[in-house]
């Protein structure tokens, strides 16, 4: 992994995915720092790469570390995209091209007294960055070429095979990922690929007068919570949303952005106030929120 790395040679040895029916990317290895080294190379700063031992040696002096998220980091990160589609394209390959669209957990699965191993804000940091390289891809690339997975199915595996991570997922997200996949028929065109959510919706502006409301219930079987835009009196339910639990003021659980308007978290064993926030933002990056107290559930 180290030596491709290093070679780049999927970029000059395209032979390498000449016979692929897709051809998958999964951006969660974008967390790591990239290295700069004085001979201009720039290689990913991964697990492989520590393993390797190369940065320790005392031949090796004078690199540069790259961080995720700062504006040089992007910079290369799109130059990069460039380049990797501008080959496929070349190659008559771009229609074969996946992107894996997950973000991190921000839970386990099941309820667990395990610690969760990251911090919500480390966990919120890295999915800002994955939604910022997943809206230059949708730039390039078709809705169909994206897989799409709900909230719910975003959730760590706390006995993992690989251990407990915010990207170690639990079981129904893989087989839910294999399904997707398998739905696209070997030596045709990712089109196979179409979801319900993938036809293309006017996306409501907020410089339009675009306003959200939420509201959110508490009952045994968790915290529920619905959102909806309202246009000129008007309420409409399509659109990018996201949730906030907080208790006592303080965030205690995250559901990113997704096309669903509602959300379903599990009761916090802290007490406290439970209030949700939601947030709603359209096709030009343009965010707006609002807070309600969650009820409890009165029949």
């Amino acid at each position: 992994m180290v030596a491709c790395d290093f070679s780049k040679q999927i970029l000059t040895q395209p032979d390498v995915f000449q016979n692929a029916d897709i051809i998958l990317i999964d951006l969660i290895d974008e967390r790591f720092d990239l290295v700069a080294l004085p001979s201009g190379q720039i290689i990913t700063n991964s697990s492989e790469l520590a393993e390797s031992g190369l940065l320790t040696d005392s031949s090796v002096h004078g690199f540069k570390l790259i961080k995720p998220g700062s504006s040089e980091r992007r910079a290369l990160w799109v130059e990069g995209m460039h380049k990797f589609l501008s080959v496929l394209e070349l190659h008559n390959k771009l229609d074969r091209l996946i992107v894996n669209k997950v973000y991190w957990a921000s839970r386990f699965e099941n309820s667990s007294d395990t610690i969760f191993p990251v911090s919500l804000a480390t966990v919120e940091k890295a999915n800002q960055e994955l939604d910022w390289m997943y809206k230059e891809l949708e730039k390039k690339l078709s809705k169909h070429q994206f897989l799409h997975f709900p909230v719910q199915l975003l959730t760590s595996d706390e006995h993992h095979r690989w251990g407990a991570s915010p990207f170690h997922y639990s079981e129904q997200y893989y087989k839910a990922a294999l399904a997707q996949l398998d739905s696209i028929e070997p030596g045709h065109s990712t089109k196979g690929l179409l979801r319900e959510d993938s036809t293309p919706k006017k996306s409501l502006l907020i410089s339009e007068g675009a306003t959200i409301t939420v509201a959110a219930c508490k009952s045994e079987s968790g915290i529920f919570a619905h959102c909806s835009l309202v246009v000129d009196g008007r309420i409409h339910e399509s659109g990018e949303f996201a949730f906030y639990l907080l208790v006592n003021g303080e965030r205690h659980d995250v559901r990113w952005y997704e096309g669903l308007p509602d959300a379903r978290f599990p009761i916090p064993e802290t007490p406290g106030e439970l209030t949700v926030m939601a947030f709603y933002q359209d096709a030009l990056g343009e965010k707006a929120s609002c807070k309600c107290t969650v009820r409890p559930l009165s029949f």
